[in-house]
């Protein structure tokens, strides 16, 4: 009897601790439950919030890439812009210079027409007293002759008389 009764009390000791150990695991299939689902919550918050971050992180980089290509737009607008001003400057700059060239040209030229008309003039003034003087000379030369030649018919005279004055 003692050992039914030790059996009995054993084999409701045996009841109750399979009746805990139920009671654990319900309890830790609960906590199980409960932790895959906190778990999923926090994987899907995660994998949301990654979704949400990788999406503002690509909208941030096509922005970047959208801004970088309007100032290298931009900048090549403003480069051909330069270059278009350095050329028509430098169209205009030698247009100047033609104007200044062809104004310098056109002074020259009637420098050049105001001395050759002047030597011209000169020219011609020079070689009118030359003809004179030439004229004027070969009177001189004439008269020389002839007053050499009266000398000389006086000296003929002189030496004749003063050879028959002797």
């Amino acid at each position: 009897m003692a050992l039914r009764n030790h059996l009995i009390h054993f084999d409701e000791l045996i009841d109750l601790q399979n009746s805990r150990l139920r009671g654990l695991n319900e309890e830790f299939e609960r906590d199980i439950g409960i932790i895959k689902a906190e778990f999923d919550t926090e994987k899907a918050e995660i994998e949301n919030s990654h979704r949400q971050e990788s999406q503002e992180l690509k909208n941030m980089i096509l922005t970047i890439k959208e801004e970088e290509e309007a100032k290298l737009t931009n900048m090549k607008n403003l480069f051909d812009a330069d270059r278009e001003s350095a050329k028509n400057k430098s169209a205009e700059d030698v247009d100047s210079i033609k104007h200044e060239l062809t104004r310098r040209i056109e002074d020259n030229d009637q420098e050049f027409d105001t001395n050759f008309n002047r030597y011209v003039q000169e020219t011609e003034d020079n070689a009118r007293e030359y003809e004179t003087l030439l004229t004027e000379n070969a009177k001189s030369s004439k008269e020389i002759n002839e007053a050499q030649k009266k000398i000389n018919r006086l000296k003929e005279k002189n030496a004749y008389y003063t050879l028959k004055i002797q």
